[in-house]
């Protein structure tokens, strides 16, 4: 027992002395700053990094050991990425009205499109008005009509319980945009040159 009690106390002082001739750390604070708020804050900081450090590592070990499911979850990702990147705001949708006013101008009023000319000069009465809305979806929007102005101080117009809920947008809407595209104004704008009642009373020669 006495040599076993020797044996630990040398190994204890051998360790102990080969724990004080570590070199200290290139980071380690000097002494005027122990146990301040920069010591705290930089205790912080290297908690936060750990922690990022081993869900990345985390990240990397799940992704070798599943890469279909990896891959399908990283492209789903980068789309809904892009979508959102892409989603068109309402003054890229004022500026395509304006567009396509503009491009009307250019052509005979012989030969527009009844449709086109029709939706153009009602969006122009919407914005009149002050009642284009757009719903933000995150990856797409719609652009809906609203009944008042927000300008409006009626009761109608301001009470909660009698304005247009989310639920009935899909009966307002007017256009949809996705991928920087405004799809119902792009739909409408195809054959604005072509006018369907231009040729109706053609009739051929015998």
């Amino acid at each position: 027992m006495i040599s076993v009690r020797r044996s630990n106390k040398l190994y204890s002082t051998v360790v102990g002395s080969s724990s004080l001739k570590q070199t200290p750390s290139r980071f380690s604070f000097p002494e005027r700053f122990r146990g301040t708020i920069v010591e705290r804050w930089k205790l912080y900081w290297e908690s936060v990094a750990k922690d990022y450090f081993e869900s990345t590592v985390g990240i990397g070990t799940y992704a070798r050991a599943n890469p279909i499911k990896s891959t399908l979850m990283t492209v789903t990702a980068s789309c809904a990425y892009y979508c959102a990147l892409t989603n068109p705001d309402e003054a890229s949708y004022r500026s395509e009205i304006i567009d396509c006013s503009n491009n009307m101008l250019y052509i005979s009023p012989a030969v527009r499109n009844p449709s086109a000319v029709q939706h153009l000069e009602y969006m122009e009465k919407c914005y009149n008005l002050g009642v284009v809305k757009r719903l933000n979806l995150f990856l797409f929007s719609v652009i809906w009509i609203d009944e008042f102005n927000d300008d409006i101080k009626a009761y109608q117009a301001n009470c909660k319980y009698l304005k247009p809920s989310i639920l009935s947008v899909h009966k307002r809407a007017i256009d949809i945009g996705f991928l920087n595209t405004w799809w119902g104004l792009r739909k409408i704008m195809v054959d604005y040159d072509v006018n369907p009642e231009e040729w109706k009373e053609y009739k051929e020669p015998k």
